[in-house]
């Protein structure tokens, strides 16, 4: 029975044998490819991080260089000392905060009552949550600038985080509907056959066991709050409320473009939100992952 046994054994181990230099290559081929997409993501944000540390003069020089021959950093004195960037750097801050607040509690709330209870309509309710995302978000412009108009609130921080919530808002409810419909309802039973009432057994075992979920929703938010240029540039005029997006376009008039201080002034506003993003990024996969399981 030995004699036998061998050569079944050993002809899985051939046939991997001769499969390897294949697997081998298609790992190859593969990694090839993640690195040239990554490097093809990457290549933008290098050549504005090295444009920003050149003089005027070399900017457009040919031959073109991806580094500065003599790397100044006056651009950034520019940005910082000569325009309204640290102050629109604040408004975009305190722009993408109010907006991230009302969005989690208010999209907490929503998706919650859509996850767990049922109703007339509840389904067509949630499916119409997207319906505004099919529209092009000019369509929405004039009407979001009237309301904001008549609250009185055009040309200031709430009223621009009130217009951002719009578009925000509703994705950020379906995210998190599908998330809380991923936790378990019996943790929520058995909190409440406890004691508990139905707050506290949400706050004290969903809201933890959605963490994950919350948090990718917030970062989402603050992201499409701090990116936000359209409805800024419309719904602000004066320094009081402009955020960074459209702070940008001060460095181009009518005839000339400052380039190196546009370059720098872009890498101060990038550059911070992607470290932080790239602190945060396993909260905002596991988030985007849980919402996609359900039981």
């Amino acid at each position: 029975m030995t004699a036998v046994a061998a050569p079944a054994t050993a002809a899985p181990t051939v046939r991997a044998a001769r499969r390897s230099p294949r697997r081998y290559v298609s790992l190859v081929l593969a990694y090839a490819f993640l690195i040239l997409l990554a490097l093809l993501s990457i290549l933008p944000l290098i050549v504005m991080l090295t444009s920003s540390l050149k003089p005027q003069t070399e900017i457009f020089a040919i031959p073109a260089k991806l580094f500065a021959s003599h790397p100044t950093f006056q651009n950034y004195v520019t940005v910082f000392t000569s325009s309204d960037m640290p102050r629109a750097l604040l408004n975009s801050l305190l722009v993408g905060l109010l907006a991230t607040v009302f969005t989690l509690i208010l999209g907490c709330t929503t998706g919650y009552a859509l996850s767990r209870f049922r109703f007339r309509g509840s389904r067509q309710l949630a499916v119409s949550l997207l319906l505004g995302q099919l529209l092009p978000a000019t369509v929405l412009l004039l009407p979001i600038y009237k309301l904001i108009n008549a609250l009185g609130m055009l040309d200031t921080i709430p009223g621009l985080a009130l217009a951002t919530l719009v578009f925000v808002l509703p994705v950020v409810t379906w995210m998190l509907s599908t998330t809380f419909a991923g936790v378990p309802i019996e943790l929520e039973e058995a909190a409440m056959i406890d004691g508990s009432t139905r707050l506290m057994a949400v706050i004290r075992v969903v809201l933890p066991v959605a963490l994950p979920g919350i948090a990718s929703v917030a970062i989402f938010a603050f992201l499409q709050s701090w990116n936000e240029f359209l409805f800024a540039s419309v719904m602000t005029s004066s320094i009081a409320s402009k955020t960074a997006p459209v702070a940008l376009t001060d460095f181009a008039n009518e005839f000339t473009v400052d380039w190196g201080a546009t370059m720098a002034a872009a890498t101060v506003i990038s550059v911070p939100i992607t470290i932080a993003f790239l602190f945060v990024q396993r909260f905002f996969v596991r988030g985007m992952a849980a919402g996609a399981v359900k039981g």
